[in-house]
Parts: C-alpha cells; sequence; structure tokens
C-alpha cells in the first residue's frame, strides 16, 4: 500500500470568544513560522464556529503519517525550549484526530480510488 496523506483535526474549545480569538491569533503565527515552512505540510485551515465562537478546528494536511511524525517530534522539541501556554480557565483540553486521506475519481461513472493499491471499494450512484 502506498503512503498516503494524513489530514489531522485539532478540535478546541476556549473559555470565552476573546480567549478563543487570542488563541487563534498565537497559532496562526506560530504556524507561519513552522508548519508552513516544513515539509510535507500541504494545508493549514483554521475554522471558527459560527455558533459558538468559543470554538475553532485546525485542520493540516501532511503528505504522509512520516511527515506528520517528524513534524510532531519537532513540535515537542521546540515545546520544550518554549512551553506552550497554559489553557485558559474554563477552557477544554484540544482533541486531535488523524485521518488517512484517499481521493476519488471517476471512472466510466464509477468512484473508485485514484491510487490503484487502494481499491479495495467502489462508489456507484445510480
Amino acid at each position: 500500500m502506498s503512503n498516503p496523506a494524513v489530514r489531522v483535526v485539532v478540535s478546541v474549545e476556549a473559555a470565552s470568544e476573546q480567549a478563543a480569538d487570542e488563541a487563534i491569533h498565537k497559532r496562526v503565527e506560530v504556524c507561519r513560522r513552522t508548519e508552513a515552512e516544513e515539509e510535507g505540510c500541504l494545508q493549514y485551515e483554521v475554522y471558527r464556529s459560527a455558533l459558538h465562537p468559543e470554538r475553532y478546528v485546525l485542520m493540516e494536511l501532511w503528505a504522509s503519517k512520516a511527515m506528520y511524525d517528524k513534524h510532531w517530534r519537532l513540535q515537542q522539541e521546540r515545546e520544550k525550549v518554549n512551553p506552550p501556554s497554559p489553557p485558559v480557565p474554563g477552557g477544554k483540553r484540544p482533541t486531535v484526530e488523524i485521518y488517512r486521506q484517499t481521493q476519488f475519481q471517476r471512472v466510466d461513472g464509477i468512484w473508485q480510488a485514484a491510487d490503484p493499491e487502494e481499491r479495495t471499494e467502489t462508489i456507484r450512484w445510480t
């Protein structure tokens, strides 16, 4: 099997809308200096809840799990030198999920994995 890209989703609930504003600003600044320059980081986006402005989601796309793991090790080393700010009281600990990405393409009316090694399923709409 090939080494597919991975989508990393970090969900954060801050103590308040203002705390979320500050956290997002800091996170984007860190991203500009790190993830944007790291090999394998293909995409970085921040989504904020329209209904609950204290909640936001960071979405990263990495070329492979190995590239993300390398980033994570570098991040841990950076945090030893520059520890992150403690969580704001009332906020919740972020959750992190990693999803393997499979791209699909349409061939003769059938959606199938673009990578032949991942073609275990197809989708057909009638």
